[in-house]
């Protein structure tokens, strides 16, 4: 159970973190196209669903959520059909190697596929544990922000919007 609780932010600060390492690079994955998009999480504890009305500062495909992870790149190319990437990340006794796909075209949509493997869970009788996690992360743009929306908002499944855009108060 706890480490259900620690995917989807570990996965998403992963994902930010190779964006980020990348830029330290020539190549890094494109944003995607400013607007509304609709994202679905695919994990192995279930699917999640959301919507987020992006622009360049506040697309989060590629944009590191979180500093309490601390990553180091291990390798990060462009494919023929997207980009490929690895990182290592750790915190307090936590270990995150991810290895991690993006397709898309950025403009109507876009996929992140990623296989993660956590070490120092504390799920085992000698407190380290294993357990490796698939993550795929599925986005298409629907349109245009709806009026009342900024850039930044997530619109969540029950209709509450939580604005995650800290330079840009609503």
């Amino acid at each position: 159970m706890r480490a259900r609780q620690f995917l989807s932010p570990i996965v998403l600060a992963v994902l930010g973190g190779l964006g980020l390492a990348g830029a330290a690079h020539a190549q890094q994955p494109p944003k995607r196209a400013p607007g509304l998009w609709e994202t679905m999480t695919i994990t192995n504890a279930g699917r999640s669903g959301a919507k987020e009305c992006i622009d360049a500062a506040t697309d989060r495909l590629v944009l590191q959520l979180t500093s309490v992870l601390t990553c180091r790149n291990t390798d990060f190319k462009r494919t023929a059909d997207g980009f490929q990437a690895g990182a290592v990340c750790s915190s307090g006794g936590l270990s995150v190697d991810n290895r991690i796909t993006v397709t898309g075209d950025f403009e109507t949509w876009a996929r992140a596929e990623a296989l993660t493997t956590m070490s120092g869970l504390g799920v085992s009788a000698d407190g380290g544990g294993a357990r490796t996690f698939s993550t795929a992360i599925e986005t298409r743009r629907i349109g245009d922000c709806e009026p009342g929306q900024i850039p930044g908002d997530l619109i969540l499944p029950n209709g509450k919007t939580v604005h995650v855009n800290p330079s840009r108060a609503r």
